[in-house]
């Protein structure tokens, strides 16, 4: 009876010991799950913020902009769940909350002349980046049902035809740099380039129409700066075989 009893001791003690463990490793992966979802969501915030800095670098649309400060806000409530006693992001709510109605209240999106051109490959690798970033943006918020299919679609083609300038934009600055430098087959290639490419856009804005106007010009220069080129070179070498001819039938001199 006694042995029983140890037995039944013992194995109560260890039912305890094993539901003791298995409750810490419950609490410990919950709590790893928090932060997980924490540090998520927070790099979501981050990277969002970081986008917004560069809306003096690019024409933001109103309805872009109002797509990431929701994004954020998104980001900062999902955390407040997880963790609500976090007091900063009660804050940061509310300034979100603030910053989105100050833009639904006053901000203008850019005229179609708003955009800037890079002013040199770094600026422009750096604008691209930004528009990839957008774009992942919108689709990813798309798939969330935060945007509707007509609004997505316009968004991302304006995006996309922004891509577009900045790529004609530094096109046109590396033909000018090869025109310069008398690199003439270079110069037609990038011409050539963005012709075809703006040929095949139908729903060019005048920014773009300007650009394709701009490139045709400079291939018509290029033209005629060739066709100059070809008639010094030709005349260089109608000279020196006038010179080489007056060499020989000079009068020899007596000595």
């Amino acid at each position: 009876m006694i042995l029983t009893l140890v037995l039944l001791s013992i194995g109560a003690l260890l039912f305890l010991v094993i539901a003791y463990n298995v409750v810490q490793q419950y609490k410990q992966k919950v709590e790893s799950d928090k932060r997980a979802s924490i540090t998520r969501h927070k790099a979501i915030a981050d990277e969002t913020e970081e986008i917004l800095l560069n809306v003096n670098m690019l024409p933001f649309s109103k309805a872009m902009v109002l797509i990431l400060q929701h994004r954020i806000l998104d980001s900062y409530r999902a955390m407040a769940q997880v963790s609500p006693h976090l007091s900063q992001l009660k804050q940061r709510i509310a300034d979100t909350q603030s910053q989105i109605t100050n833009v639904q209240e006053n901000y203008r999106s850019p005229e179609e002349g708003g955009f800037r051109a890079p002013d040199s490959d770094r600026q422009a690798i750096q604008m691209l980046q930004i528009i990839k970033k957008m774009r992942a943006v919108l689709r990813v918020e798309h798939n969330k049902g935060k945007i509707d299919p007509q609004g997505f679609a316009q968004e991302d083609r304006r995006l996309e035809l922004m891509q577009l300038k900045v790529n004609i934009a530094n096109l046109t600055q590396r033909a000018r740099d090869a025109m310069i430098g008398s690199q003439f087959g270079t110069c037609r290639q990038l011409l050539g380039k963005g012709l075809a490419v703006l040929g095949a856009v139908a729903d060019k804005d005048p920014y773009l129409l300007a650009r394709e106007e701009d490139l045709r010009q400079a291939l018509q220069e290029l033209d005629s700066r060739i066709q100059q080129e070809s008639q010094k070179e030709m005349q260089t070498i109608k000279d020196k075989e006038a010179d080489e001819l007056d060499v020989l039938f000079q009068p020899k001199k007596k000595w």
